[in-house]
């Protein structure tokens, strides 16, 4: 955050200030990506590093009113798993050698009954919940594409912030919940620059 906050002080232009912060997300995102993606040869075999979603699900507003992203409207995207964040956790080597070789030999094809994820607009994030291995099998090769369901995250910039480890009620300081990794919490705080940078 410390050179997000240097690229605010030190570059004049709007443009310059957006392009380094979209520079710093992309690759702060392709290193959680494949990080995760990697588990799985790096560890044990039952390992114990999860996953879960990345961002809250809901906030208070200064009046103390709850609100929920599921509240709005179901919208479904297509998700690139050639260009796209994909954050998933394969878990079982099996199936992943066995997802492995059947991607190579017959592609990837998005299953709507196996494959499901959340997909986290403005910080660009999609999480995979459910058909990990085949997902997994489909980023690492760079084919096929997957749907998700749409929740916009710039919802949360006026109620929530976090410092690295937990989500916090930006109205009171109470804390909501914790991060499952610290990049998420650069990535909303970037994002965040970016978004009221571009508001102005």
């Amino acid at each position: 955050m410390e050179f997000a906050q240097q690229v605010l002080e030190k570059e004049s232009k709007k443009e310059d200030k957006i392009i380094i912060l979209d520079f710093m997300l992309d690759v702060i995102r392709e290193d959680l990506k494949t990080d995760l993606l990697t588990t799985i040869f790096y560890n044990k075999e039952n390992f114990g590093k999860e996953i879960k979603i990345p961002f809250p699900l809901y906030y208070y507003d200064k009046f103390g009113n709850k609100f929920h992203l599921f509240q709005e409207k179901k919208k479904i995207v297509t998700v690139n798993l050639a260009e796209d964040c994909v954050l998933i956790l394969p878990w079982h080597r099996v199936r992943m050698r066995d997802s492995i070789k059947n991607i190579i030999k017959n592609g990837f094809t998005f299953d709507e009954s196996n494959h499901r994820a959340y997909y986290f607009s403005y910080v660009d994030i999609c999480y995979a919940y459910n058909g990990n291995h085949s997902i997994a099998s489909g980023l690492g090769y760079k084919k096929g594409y997957i749907k998700a369901r749409e929740y916009d995250v710039s919802r949360l910039f006026d109620h929530i912030y976090t410092d690295g480890l937990y989500w916090y009620n930006s109205h009171n300081n109470n804390k909501l919940c914790d991060l499952f990794d610290f990049r998420i919490g650069i990535i909303y705080e970037i994002s965040k620059l970016k978004y009221k940078i571009e508001s102005k």
